[in-house]
């Protein structure tokens, strides 16, 4: 038998620290997961504005607060608000889940299409997993010059979707490297003869910000309409 997955506590510390760097205006509320039969996962918004046009109420943005053993993360999410401000989350989770710890936002935000990085912090004292967010946020980056077609599925430029191979494969490497006990002084990722840190904890940063900046140079600004 499957256990549901537990949402971070509001008065979480480290949720905390996260809500401080979103400056939110709204406290944090367990929410209820009670997915409708035609949502899809990951698919929250469109979901939303289908169940407002059948069943009336309104859409209300906020933030999906996760936590796992390296990170407190918020991710751009809506819900459903019935016509008695109740708030109900209609769409599936990946993970059985009985609730969504949610973090109302709707100030200046309308989900019209775009692209929206989540927001995260490092929970652990490890360098490595600084590396790890700074992946992912080069990776949204990259998804930026995407558009969507069929539900969440996205095309890339070819040049987009080159760095999208190797940034993915290096934050999945990046990510059992850190669960297997990855360290800055542990023998690199790459399985080379130096240190992680004299080797991709070295280089990271830098390959990055070119890999961006030549992205730029080819595509032009990235709309962040994906």
């Amino acid at each position: 038998m499957l256990h549901a997955i537990t949402p971070p506590a509001k008065d979480d510390v480290f949720v905390t620290k996260l809500l401080d760097k979103l400056k939110v205006e709204y406290e944090p509320e367990m929410v209820p997961i009670r997915p409708e039969p035609y949502a899809k996962p990951l698919n929250c918004f469109p979901n939303v504005m289908e169940k407002v046009k059948r069943d009336g109420g309104r859409i209300h943005y906020g933030w999906a607060i996760h936590k796992t053993t390296i990170l407190c993360e918020a991710e751009r999410h809506a819900v459903w608000e019935d016509e008695q401000e109740k708030f109900v989350d209609i769409t599936p989770t990946e993970v059985q889940a009985e609730y969504t710890l949610f973090a109302p936002d709707n100030e200046g935000f309308e989900y019209t299409g775009q692209a929206t990085d989540n927001v995260r912090i490092n929970i652990t004292g490890n360098p490595v997993v600084d590396d790890f967010i700074r992946v992912n946020e080069t990776l949204s980056k990259i998804h930026a010059y995407g558009t969507r077609e069929v539900d969440m599925y996205m095309s890339l430029p070819d040049a987009a979707l080159e760095l999208h191979h190797y940034y993915q494969a290096l934050k999945n490497a990046l990510q059992e490297f850190i669960y297997m006990g990855g360290t800055p002084k542990k023998r690199c990722l790459c399985q080379g003869p130096d240190r992680y840190k004299n080797c991709h904890g070295k280089s990271i940063g830098p390959r990055t910000k070119a890999d961006l900046r030549k992205l730029k140079a080819i595509l032009g600004k990235a709309g962040r309409s994906a």
